[in-house]
């Protein structure tokens, strides 16, 4: 009877509520997760905008990494959203291209100002590819992940990528993880031309000595309006203030 009753309701929803509900009842029984972020933030930004009644149509992931294993934005990809995938692993970014073609998938290394290009150090954990020296020998100091290749790579500052993708459209959600940059990064962005609804970026400092929140980030998107919505093991995820 419980499953009959649940079998009407489903089928009583708009066509597009149906969509919803089942893709997440796939998600639960072929995934066995909500979503695909590696910490669950694509589901709980899902929730959110959901409650306040928003979808996330458009969006920016910077260090995209794999096109949907532990991806932040693949959720809303496969809910009909599409944006602008930035990755400087050029195999990667060719297997970004494959399984999803309706974003745009750029190819190059952020740094806060900058063009030419610079030497991309190749670990063998994808995530953890970086074209940091420092954060390069802090990966090397924790043995976290082996260098495999030196792949020399486009660079692009990040308010250039910015014009050149984005330009005046709105952004839902932007996603930021590109390995020991991400602060000096957002400190250039200009949020007041290019202001995500929801930005996620990593805030949490792990190593064998322990596990602390980087407040440098925090403190920066405070200053540029944002407060924070929630935390994962790994990231913040801010919401603007200003809207």
């Amino acid at each position: 009877m419980q499953v009959l009753n649940l079998a009407r309701r489903f089928l009583a929803l708009p066509a597009n509520e149906r969509g919803y509900f089942l893709r997440r009842f796939v998600d639960l029984k072929l995934h066995r997760r909500a979503g695909f972020s590696q910490f669950g933030e694509d589901a709980s930004v899902a929730s959110y905008l959901r409650a306040i009644g928003r979808r996330c149509d458009s969006y920016i992931d910077i260090g995209a990494n794999d096109p949907v294993s532990h991806s932040n934005t693949y959720l809303f990809y496969r809910d009909g959203g599409s944006g602008v995938l930035v990755e400087a692993n050029p195999g990667i970014a060719s297997r970004i291209r494959r399984k999803r073609p309706r974003d745009t998938v750029v190819n190059v290394a952020v740094v806060p100002e900058g063009s030419g290009t610079i030497d991309l150090h190749v670990m063998d954990m994808d995530g953890l590819s970086t074209v940091s020296d420092q954060w390069r020998e802090t990966i090397a100091k924790q043995d976290a992940a082996k260098p495999v290749k030196v792949v020399s790579v486009p660079v692009i500052g990040i308010n250039d990528l910015l014009n050149a993708n984005i330009g005046s459209k709105p952004v839902d959600f932007a996603s930021l993880d590109i390995e020991g940059l991400d602060h000096d990064v957002l400190a250039a962005w200009d949020f007041d031309r290019w202001r995500p609804y929801l930005f996620c970026a990593e805030t949490a400092e792990v190593s064998i000595e322990g596990y602390t929140r980087e407040k440098r980030i925090g403190a920066l998107m405070t200053d540029r309006g944002y407060q924070p919505l929630f935390n994962t093991f790994a990231n913040t995820v801010f919401v603007d203030g200003r809207t």
